[in-house]
């Protein structure tokens, strides 16, 4: 580990800076985990204009649909290929509070530097309990602990201010990621907790606002985004060039090339945040349209139709960042 005991929340202030990005994961004709390819998309993604680090086991993994062993060998592989590189976090959601102590003892013996817990996803859920259930990991981990806040309702449980709030008397619940997708709702957390913990967001028009609004409690980096593969190419590396411009202090060319990531996402993503969900189907066709190895989607996840993948492909052409297939 990187930090002691008590120094999480410092340490991740002072060392994510950038992109904490996805990574989609492979799988081969047999529906095993092809490692090779998981290697090749953690050295691309790290390879991307702006990426600074590595967000696992988040929606866009299909962490849900891998069987455990699975699991573990993709956390090993992906951190193994890193080799300390860059700061991984590693996502140890489940719904049993005990299979999660047990994934985040995992990833930290396999070396990652944070993990990520999303309050649990299935069944009637409350404000009590959820904090028992994260006071109950969070107690039994020796690993700096990310929070998990958002109103999309493919997870159902929103986890308000004050909710987390009530947990900073743990010392290892070191950040909360907001994709509330509500710039008011994005304040008050910032406002409620951002002098404590590291309030981060995966959309650049929320990380601009933060710099602007909080600019000493806001952090360095945004956790869990996608648009670092899409948004951009080697032509045009607006991700890269959105963070270039505020490591500057030049707030308007910031703000301008927020603008082109947006007019791109929104055309892109935001039709399905709408209805609730990310379409992973949709996300990782495109990711192996962007250089990486992807092969599908896992049983029970619903793949893109061609009328879906035909949109996006025109929105990405249109854009500059495709050339249309032949």
């Amino acid at each position: 580990m990187k930090y002691a005991r008590g120094e999480e929340r410092d340490w991740v202030r002072e060392a994510l800076r950038g992109y904490m990005t996805v990574v989609y994961t492979p799988f081969d004709d047999a529906d095993a985990l092809d490692e090779d390819g998981l290697r090749h998309n953690v050295r691309t993604t790290l390879s991307l204009p702006g990426v600074g680090g590595l967000s696992i086991n988040s929606l866009h993994q299909e962490f849900w649909t891998l069987a455990d062993a699975q699991r573990r060998r993709l956390v090993e592989v992906v951190l193994d290929e890193v080799n300390g590189a860059a700061p991984v976090v590693i996502g140890c959601s489940d719904p049993s509070a005990e299979r999660a102590v047990d994934w985040a003892r995992h990833a930290a013996a396999a070396g990652a530097d944070l993990v990520m817990v999303w309050p649990p996803f299935y069944g009637p859920r409350s404000a009590d309990g959820v904090r028992a259930y994260y006071e109950y990991v969070a107690q039994r981990i020796g690993i700096g602990m990310i929070v998990y806040s958002t109103t999309l309702s493919e997870l159902g449980f929103y986890l308000a201010p004050d909710q987390v709030e009530a947990l900073l008397h743990l010392p290892n619940v070191c950040a909360v990621q907001n994709t509330t997708l509500n710039l008011a709702q994005y304040a008050a957390m910032m406002e409620r907790v951002g002098t404590q913990i590291a309030v981060a967001t995966s959309l650049e028009e929320y990380h601009l606002f933060g710099q602007l609004a909080f600019p000493e409690r806001a952090p360095g980096f945004l956790i869990g985004s996608s648009r670092p593969i899409f948004c951009q190419n080697a032509e045009h590396p607006h991700c890269g060039r959105f963070l270039d411009a505020l490591g500057r202090g030049d707030l308007p060319a910031a703000a301008q090339h927020a603008r082109t990531i947006m007019e791109i996402a929104e055309r892109l993503q935001s039709q399905y945040f709408a209805r609730g969900f990310h379409h992973v189907g949709v996300f990782k066709a495109l990711a192996a349209l962007f250089g990486m190895r992807t092969r599908g989607v896992r049983p029970g996840i619903a793949p893109a139709s061609p009328a879906e993948l035909a949109a996006a492909v025109t929105v990405l052409v249109e854009a500059g960042l495709l050339e249309r297939p032949a």
